[in-house]
């Protein structure tokens, strides 16, 4: 029997002599679109026991892809990053969000090598519970908080003090980054509906650009490429 598509040849025959497709109702779709070599390590990882099924070993392999995902080279003085918080919920609640991408522990977070200029800006996301963290993180990477910017997302989410309506862009610097001109200084509070899940508005990266025109941009956990003045690096690329 011929592998169905997108499933390589060798896991096929893998998959065939064990029982596994019969205990696991989305493995073939957690092996799409992955290489050969990942592939071979999703289905290895349920059969020796180290994942109980293919989603949360798909979760691991990208998690360890993004942990060993080599920085880019060069120095940077406008750093953008939006890191995935793991929060402290029940295993229904995580599993929400490990749905969408795989989440890093604060240590993770803090001991990931960001290759910062001596003189540079932070500008790092952070929700309402996760505050906390993200100062420990900002003072991890090198940098001193300054200032903040609310997102208010008009849309009312859950929490369990508050119903979460926004979140927050930090601002920290390291060594004399200069202080943008009065010109290009906006409103610490933008209304935006919010989109897809963690979305960011557009309108951060034209504010970013506006105050630092000529800064060698890099964004971390980067889904997309905003443009070519910027370095991405992330694994959801």
């Amino acid at each position: 029997m011929k592998p169905p598509k997108g499933i390589a040849p060798e896991v096929w025959e893998l998959l065939q002599a064990s029982n596994l497709l019969e205990k696991d109702a989305y493995l073939l779709t957690n092996l799409k679109p992955l290489t050969e070599a990942d592939q071979l390590i999703v289905v290895n990882k349920v059969l020796t026991g180290e994942a109980v099924n293919s989603l949360e070993a798909k979760r691991q392999l990208i998690k360890e892809k993004t942990v060993n995902m080599p920085m880019p080279k060069g120095a940077f003085d406008v750093i953008y990053a939006d890191p995935p918080w793991r929060y402290e919920f029940n295993r229904t609640k995580n599993r929400a969000i490990e749905n969408h991408y795989p989440t890093l522990s604060l240590e993770e977070i803090k001991q990931l090598p960001v290759p910062s200029a001596d003189n540079a800006v932070l500008l790092l996301w952070a929700t309402a519970p996760k505050l906390e963290e993200a100062l420990e993180v900002m003072r991890a990477w090198g940098f001193k908080y300054r200032t903040c910017v609310v997102w208010d997302k008009e849309t009312m989410g859950m929490g369990n003090w508050f119903r979460i309506q926004h979140e927050l862009l930090l601002l920290g610097v390291k060594g004399k980054m200069r202080i943008p001109p009065v010109e290009a200084r906006v409103r610490s509070v933008y209304r935006e509906k919010k989109g897809k899940h963690s979305q960011k508005p557009q309108y951060f990266y034209e504010v970013i650009e506006k105050m630092f025109p000529n800064g060698k941009y890099l964004e971390l956990f980067a889904r997309q490429r905003y443009n070519d003045k910027w370095t991405v690096w992330g694994n959801q690329l």
